[in-house]
């Protein structure tokens, strides 16, 4: 598909729609204001259930209005109702948590063998800055890693704020920078609670259905974690702007989105994104209409999305590179089998210092987990790209099966073993992990 084609692909969808909820990494502060356990929304922290994904989509409230009774951490009021009936000449109430909705998230890892995974990788680039193809993290001595067992915390704060508002932030020592705030922002629900959200801050676009912030590898996913040339740009960790996103029928979800440019340049012209999904049977998006199912996880459904993203970035300050991503997904739940696939294709005009020489990149990830049992079970990930530069394809894979253990509903053990091949090379053994995390 050519790029003109791919561009007006782009602008039709972004016509249509204005996708999914905003994205959020569950916190323990949820369970203490319902009193509930973790399991109420994961199969084992952050990869949501059914439910979860619908309490997410309701901006951290119970679905159906369910927060009414389920609350039993009795909010503050800021005002009282009689307020309401002077509104504009006196303000209108709202209410705080009755205390900090603060949590700690604690994870580590101990790594075992030549290349172990990052989170960040480039394709395209000119040496040595980065091989062309998928780039593997370079080789090590092979010995075990110790340095990031523990080496990562994070502070956790969310939840409603009413019926209008919610919050999330989040503040990161050792993930990306030695103290970050990786994200944070507002959402106001105007028009109920998944009609429509609008969010402001600093997040990750939703784009794919899947994110590293709600799923079973953690930081680990290369379909968001993929640059190309020196263009800077990838989905994660965060962009800083505004988004729409809501729900429709109970089963239509929609989003869009204007955020920053990949560069940072205040006056570069800014991205924009749109997503929309369906979900023909299983629990609703707003968490209606829930099937009778023996586990939390359990149901029949399909969901399927389609997503756009257009850009620009400024390389080394020379010239811009637009960029256009255009991806679609499928999530299906077969009782105890989860399967997530997805294709990107990402198309650049002059990614590198070298003018007038195009790149395109395709992705796909395709992730199955098998509930074989409420605290033990395996997942399987393929993961490959296939870059297109100068007359010249490299492809590369990586292959990762790990095994999930939840000893806790907040403390989770897991153990993973990669395999993969770099462009040009034969498939070999990349790295062994063994990984925990826990939240209080």
């Amino acid at each position: 598909m050519s790029a003109p084609v791919l561009r007006l692909a782009s602008w039709l969808i972004v016509l249509v729609v204005f996708g999914s909820a905003t994205s959020a990494y569950a916190i323990p502060a949820f369970a203490r204001r319902y009193q509930t356990s973790c399991q109420t929304c994961h199969i084992a922290f952050p990869r949501l259930t059914p439910f979860g994904e619908a309490f997410r989509r309701n901006g951290f409230r119970f679905p159906g209005g369910g927060d009414t009774t389920a609350v039993k951490e009795e909010p503050v009021a800021l005002g009282n109702d009689a307020q309401k009936d002077l509104w504009p000449k006196a303000v209108w109430p709202g209410e705080i948590a009755g205390t900090l909705p603060l949590s700690l998230v604690v994870d580590g890892k101990a790594t075992f063998g030549p290349h172990p995974e990052e989170h960040m990788n480039v394709v395209g680039a000119p040496a040595p800055a980065a091989m062309a193809g998928m780039e593997m993290p370079a080789a090590n001595t092979g010995k075990l890693g110790l340095d990031t067992l523990g080496g990562h915390v994070g502070m956790r704060g969310g939840g409603a704020m009413g019926d209008f508002a919610s919050v999330f932030a989040s503040v990161d020592v050792g993930g990306h920078e030695p103290i970050s705030v990786e994200r944070g922002w507002l959402t106001l629900t105007p028009a109920g609670p998944t009609a429509l959200h609008i969010r402001m801050g600093r997040f990750e676009p939703s784009l794919h259905g899947v994110s590293i912030h709600r799923g079973l590898f953690m930081h680990q996913l290369r379909l968001v974690t993929t640059s190309v040339g020196a263009n800077p740009w990838m989905p994660e960790p965060n962009q800083t702007g505004l988004e729409l996103s809501g729900v429709a029928i109970g089963r239509l979800g929609w989003d869009a989105g204007v955020v920053d440019n990949a560069a940072g340049i205040r006056y570069l012209r800014k991205d924009v994104y749109a997503r929309v999904e369906y979900k023909f049977g299983g629990m609703r998006l707003d968490g209606l209409e829930a099937e009778a199912t023996g586990a939390p996880w359990s149901e029949r459904s399909l969901l399927i999305g389609a997503s756009v993203y257009t850009g620009r970035a400024s390389i080394e300050g020379t010239h811009d590179d637009d960029f256009l991503r255009v991806g679609a997904d499928l999530h299906a739940t077969f009782d105890d089998l989860l399967l997530d696939v997805v294709a990107v294709r990402e198309h650049h005009d002059q990614p590198t210092a070298d003018l007038n020489k195009p790149m395109q990149m395709d992705l796909l990830m395709a992730e199955l987990t098998w509930m074989a049992h409420a605290v033990f079970f395996p997942t399987a990930r393929f993961e490959m790209s296939r870059l297109d530069h100068s007359a010249q394809i490299d492809t590369g894979w990586l292959g990762s099966l790990l095994v999930t253990a939840v000893v806790r509903p907040n403390v989770v053990l897991r153990v993973e073993g990669d395999v993969g091949a770099d462009p040009n090379t034969s498939a070999d053994f990349r790295s062994a992990t063994l990984s925990f995390s826990t939240a209080f």
